[in-house]
């Protein structure tokens, strides 16, 4: 029998048909209009490094961007549907829910015009499974050994067992040319794979994504250049043929710069304040849209006092949450527990920590830690170099703690090695705050950090290190059960409001995000289905008659 795919997407929600199922699309025609050689440049700035353009190794928003356009997917996330075909025309789904096969298109090219076949894909998956990196954990439940090149255009992926978040999963997964990174490949530990073309992909692409890497200037910017012979969706003469991403970290300055003219948008929310100066500005549209990224600080479970739940819950006290939403950020909205109410659905009587330093000190002095020990103990809460509303977060919150008589205090670290700390529960910090976007959108991937399965995963979300074995189990029983069904529902509802109940974080919220543009620019304006994917640059469009374009173009 067959079925479109997003007739198959439904299904994931409800149950998988008891036999195979084939899902089908039309091939999409490049369009003759791309050879205009008029063709616009888009600007903007990032406010974080840029450390590496490896897919496996992108951790931040900024590097994020740059790989989703370099790289495609075997699906692409979309909000509505869930997941629609991209390198990948169909697949086949086995009755027990633990083998996909997948049959490839034949006209995707990589950036050195070579075909993506599937052994890329296989290369690919084998290598995000084996490096240490953010994406292997969401498809940890690949059998490495059992992944299977039928031909050049087939492949099926087993699984060591049913995994509902698997085939949304699959948007994390970069297909990279593997021809081209074993010929560049330099001495590692990885054996005949030597380092994996880890050094190559630190300043270079393997791509076949829209958009192919012209230059990487480390602390400086990249810029992206069209690849003309891009075939997964039609080239639009108003799309950018040039994308100039720029690093200003500091927010006042990209802010002016796109208020010249210089930048056509921007991807990180102003400053409530400076919202203002946008919106006053008749040149200019601001798009709002609610998104899945949860801002949280993680605790780390595993180093004293943390280990003691009520020192835990009077920090979860001491957060003022409407601070950081309407004050620091523009706006969100409330989180309760792990997973956003958007994917958890209806779930009552999760334990909230509403601001409340009275109680904060009454379950500080519940601690099994007396007050002597406690002010000996140092909490630094590493704040992201460079994200500037972190640092404000961090300095609100220790100035709190400091008030319950806690030894806490901000300090700035670099990313990567914010990401490098998080792998150990040694090493890892008491405090980190950051933002993860439901990358796939099933409540089973959050809730894995909770479990230790997600103990030594790379920020983030990694860097919790608790786990309440309850917790585990209705977690892996929910995962045997139909996707979507009310009671799978039921037993993630009870596992977020044990971990709640614990305080195994600080959970604060979803934010709105704010994104003004010139409105010559019509540009990404809703969740984009997954992390960033709003900003896939080949689906932009320029108005290239409007007279602030032309003015703007020449700065």
């Amino acid at each position: 029998m067959r079925h479109s795919v997003f007739a198959i997407v439904r299904s994931l929600g409800l149950s998988i048909a008891a036999a195979l199922v084939t899902v089908i699309v039309p091939v999409a025609l490049p369009s003759a209009a791309w050879a205009d050689a008029a063709r616009p440049v888009l600007r903007a700035g990032l406010t974080l490094e840029v450390s590496t353009l490896d897919p496996v190794r992108a951790t931040n928003y900024c590097e994020n961007i740059i790989v989703l356009n370099v790289y495609d997917m075997l699906v692409m996330p979309d909000p509505d549907k869930g997941v629609v075909p991209w390198i990948a025309s169909s697949w086949d789904i086995s009755d027990d829910r633990k083998s996909y096969t997948f049959h490839l298109r034949n006209d995707v090219l990589f950036h050195d015009g070579r075909a993506v076949e599937a052994e890329d894909v296989a290369f690919s998956l084998r290598r995000v499974l084996t490096l240490p990196g953010l994406v292997g954990g969401y498809l940890r439940a690949v059998d490495k050994d059992r992944i299977e090149v039928l031909d050049a255009h087939t492949i099926r992926l087993n699984l060591k067992e049913v995994d509902p978040t698997f085939l949304r999963a699959l948007v994390n997964l970069k297909v990279m040319n593997s021809r081209l990174l074993m010929a560049n490949k330099a001495e590692g530990q990885y054996g005949e794979f030597g380092d994996y073309g880890v050094k190559y992909l630190a300043t270079q692409d393997a791509g076949s994504g829209p958009y192919s890497i012209a230059e990487f200037r480390a602390g400086e910017g990249v810029t992206l250049k069209a690849f003309d012979d891009y075939k997964i969706e039609p080239w639009d003469p108003t799309a950018p043929k040039e994308v100039k991403l720029r690093i200003i970290p500091e927010m006042v300055t990209m802010e002016t710069k796109t208020l010249a003219g210089e930048f056509d948008l921007t991807f990180v929310n102003p400053s409530p304040p400076r919202v203002k100066l946008f919106e006053g500005n008749p040149k200019f549209e601001i798009d709002r849209w609610q998104t899945l990224n949860n801002y949280y600080v993680v605790m780390n479970n595993k180093k004293p006092p943390l280990d003691d739940e009520n020192v835990r819950k009077a920090i979860s006290y001491a957060y003022d949450r409407n601070t950081v939403m309407n004050k620091i950020y523009s706006g969100g909205v409330p989180l309760n527990g792990p997973v956003p109410e958007a994917l958890l659905g209806k779930c009552e009587g999760i334990p909230t920590y509403e601001f409340d330093m009275k109680k904060a000190a009454e379950y500080l002095a519940k601690s099994k830690y007396s007050p002597e020990e406690l002010k000996k103990f140092k909490l630094e809460y590493a704040s992201t170099a460079g994200a500037e509303a972190f640092e404000k977060t961090g300095l609100m919150l220790t100035l709190n703690l400091k008030k319950l008589g806690l030894n806490a205090e901000v300090k700035n670290v670099r990313w990567t090695d914010i990401v490098a700390a998080q792998t150990k529960p040694e090493t890892a910090y008491p405090f980190v705050f950051f933002y993860d976007s439901a990358r796939v959108r099933q409540p089973g991937t959050l809730l894995t950090f909770y479990t230790k399965k997600g103990w030594g995963a790379p920020y983030p979300s990694g860097g919790i290190y608790w786990e309440n074995p309850d917790v585990t189990a209705m977690i892996e029983k929910a995962a045997q059960l139909a996707d979507g069904s009310p009671e799978q529902a039921k037993l993630y509802c009870d596992a977020v409001k044990k971990i709640a109940a614990e305080a195994p974080a600080i959970f604060s919220h979803n934010d709105i995000h704010i994104q003004p543009r010139w409105k010559y620019l019509k540009a990404g304006t809703r969740d984009g289905g997954s992390s960033q994917y709003e900003y896939r640059f080949e689906r932009f469009r320029f108005d290239v008659k409007d007279p602030d374009f032309v003015a703007n173009q020449a700065k």
